[in-house]
This record gives C-alpha cells, structure tokens and sequence, in this order.
C-alpha cells in the first residue's frame, strides 16, 4: 500500500526537523542570543515534531504487526464434483494456472486432508516482509470414526513430489539462519458438494476456508 510507505518516510522527515531545530536551539544556548519566546517557540516545535515522528513510526509498526499476524496467501482451490457417503471427487485448481493443470482426485472417507510442509523465519525477518516457504505435498481422504480409519481402505495421492531442498530443510533447516522452524503442516475439513474452497498458507501453516 502506497499510504503505508508513506507514514515511515513521513515519521523520519520529522525527526529529521526536530533534531536541525534541537541543533539550532543548543546553538542558540551556546552564543547566548536573547529573546525567550524564540527558546519557546523552539522548544515547541522540537517537541511537536517529536510527537509527529513518534507517532508516525509507531503507527507504521502497528501496521506492520497486524500486516504479519493477518498474513493469508491462497494456494489452491478445491471443488467437490461428486459425494456419496464414503467417498467424493475433488478438482484441485492451482492458484497459478498459467503454469500447472488441474487435477481431479476420488477420495475414500468424509473428509480430506492436506499436507505439506512450511518454513517459518524468525519474527523480525517476517516483521521486515519475509513470507513463509511452503509446498503442497499430499492429498488424501480421512475418515471421522477411528476404527474406519483403522480398517477401511484408504487413499492418498502426491501433488508435488518432495525435492531435495525440502529432504534437507526438514532435516536441518533450523540449523539455517533467521529460520524459526521447519516442520510439516496439514489442514483437513469436509468437501462441499459444488462449492469451492480454498488452501492459503500463514505465517504458522495451512488453512481451508
């Protein structure tokens, strides 16, 4: 956001201010000119553009913060084509399609699960606008009841195949620097019958609404 850029360049330029009129207010001291109004008016006006600058800054951080904590990328859309009782058809549409197909996927269960992993910097790097690394591994069909789970059959299908770079990131990706944690992430929920949902990525994990 253009205004967003604007509010840190605005908190600097007035502080830049206050400090040339704190400068020139010691200088004043120094040669001791006379005139107490000018000292007040000085002072004033090194305090208002400290304020401003304060204020400004504080508000660009505040932004930041809820910026970073709100942070929802969409990664795919799901639509459900078909659904009887223990298994349905997904379409799974690539938020990219210039570069990827969509693919279609008949699922065992009532509910599916999607599976990934993510990298999560340290706060300050995402603070300063770094976004999560991420990859949507598996697709696969769960059962509610446990002993369906235990006992029927069940299905399951790679998306992307996982690269070396992610075998080794889940091995010692934390061992990298301004890396917080690399670690595996899922999201489940039921497929709605004609209706899309979406997979985004935040700075913890996967989401489907």
């Amino acid at each position: 956001m253009r205004f967003l850029s604007f509010i840190p360049i605005a908190g600097i330029l007035a502080g830049i201010v206050a400090l040339f009129l704190l400068f020139i207010l010691i200088r004043r001291v120094k040669k001791r000119k006379k005139g107490i109004s000018a000292y007040l008016t000085n002072i004033i006006s090194i305090i208002l553009f400290g304020l401003l600058s304060s204020t400004l800054l504080l508000m660009f951080g505040s932004f930041k913060n809820y910026e970073h904590f709100s942070y929802k990328k969409t990664v795919l859309s799901v639509v459900c084509h078909a659904k009887e009782d223990n298994w349905f058809v997904l379409e799974i549409i690539p938020e990219d399609t210039k570069e990827e197909k969509n693919q279609f996927y008949r699922l065992k269960g009532q509910q599916f699960l999607l599976e990934g992993h993510i990298v999560k910097w340290k706060d300050f790097l995402s603070f300063m606008g770094m976004k999560p690394l991420y990859q949507v591994a598996r697709i696969s069909g769960r059962y509610v009841d446990l002993e369906d789970e235990k006992n029927k059959k069940r299905s399951v299908y790679e998306i992307n195949k996982t690269s070396r770079f992610w075998e080794f990131m889940m091995r010692h990706g934390r061992l990298v620097p301004g890396v917080d944690a690399v670690y595996g992430t899922a999201s489940f929920t039921y497929p709605r019958i004609n209706d899309t949902l979406q997979l985004k990525i935040t700075h913890s994990g996967f989401m489907i609404d």
